[in-house]
């Protein structure tokens, strides 16, 4: 495995292409690709499959299927959709089954979408890995790979080579992370930006952004919770109103949010402050000190203070280096 590609050095990628084939499974992810490509970056997709032409949407039709290579090239990513349930081949997924065992190594990172955790999965790649799927496929997940370590509060997950997602939708959020892991934070920007996705990112941090860190769960309450901090992080929030907009107990919510997001409540708060004062001294010309009191800091004291304890450099010198990226 070759691992980052360089500069200059195009993005390869297939995908494998099965009977029924879920629509948004694969449009979602290509279009953060296609997005991506008409920014900044050469990208090589290549479509292959057991079948030379697919079935899709009604009387449309999906062709121009490569046949499966006895050994797949190098690639970056090997995506693998979703498939609906009773349109699956047997005799077509035992070849596939077959092919992904001999070729998975070729491939730096394999996705899976939705349902396509499944087909992975018979292929034991996913022994002893976490991983998910789509909520109502869990149980035929844990039948599948008995030995894999089935997660169940998440909308994707990573583990080593392999990225597993929730499906539909989630594809998108998979494949911004990857492209962010691959090709930086400054083109995921960008590309965000252009789709119009509820995301943030300065273009210097090591993960998506406190927009959507601790957002990989299924529980309404606690993303309701969330999306109240996310729209007003300045604002004085107590645990209690918190706990109360959750329906739960104030003990029972902060377990359960820092179960689910992996962080306490008040960090995540802090986390999304921080993230609104960068974004600020991004776009404005403001005095640190209204950044502080604009992000819920209060006074430019507390806001270098907790500075410190997360950046390397100083606001003034992040501010300087944030102006001299393209954007």
């Amino acid at each position: 495995m070759s691992g980052k590609p360089s500069v200059s050095e195009p993005l390869r990628i297939a995908v494998l292409m099965m009977p029924g084939q879920v629509p948004l499974d694969l449009i979602g992810p290509l279009q953060v690709l296609q997005c991506a490509c008409r920014l900044s970056i050469e990208i090589d997709v290549r479509y292959i499959g057991p079948q030379d032409a697919l079935q899709w949407l009604g009387p449309l039709s999906l062709s121009g299927i490569d046949p499966l290579p006895e050994q797949l090239p190098h690639q970056h990513l090997l995506l693998i959709p979703g498939q609906y349930r009773n349109s699956i081949e047997p005799l077509v997924q035992q070849t596939c089954v077959g092919w992904l065992k001999a070729n998975a190594q070729h491939a730096d990172t394999l996705m899976t979408v939705c349902s396509g955790t499944l087909l992975l999965a018979e292929t034991g790649l996913l022994n002893g890995r976490r991983c998910t799927t789509h909520h109502t496929l869990l149980d035929q997940l844990r039948a599948n790979a008995p030995l894999a370590k089935v997660q169940r509060d998440c909308i994707f997950i990573e583990d080593g080579h392999y990225l597993t997602s929730a499906g539909i939708s989630t594809g998108v959020d998979t494949m911004l992370y990857w492209l962010t892991r691959t090709c930086g934070h400054q083109l995921a920007l960008s590309v965000a930006r252009e789709m119009v996705l509820y995301l943030r990112r300065s273009g210097q941090e090591p993960q998506l952004g406190a927009w959507l860190e601790g957002r990989n769960h299924v529980d309404e309450r606690i993303h309701r919770v969330q999306d109240s901090l996310c729209a007003a992080p300045s604002q004085s929030w107590r645990m209690e109103t918190l706990a109360a907009q959750a329906a739960m107990s104030e003990r029972h919510f902060r377990r359960r949010f820092k179960h689910l997001t992996g962080m306490l409540v008040g960090d995540y708060i802090v986390g999304l402050r921080l993230q609104r004062a960068k974004a600020l001294m991004t776009e404005t010309t403001w005095t640190l000190a209204r950044i502080a009191a604009e992000s819920g800091f209060g006074d430019e004291r507390q806001l270098r203070r907790t500075w410190s304890r997360q950046e390397s450099m100083p606001p003034s010198a992040w501010r300087r280096s944030q102006r001299s990226l393209p954007i």
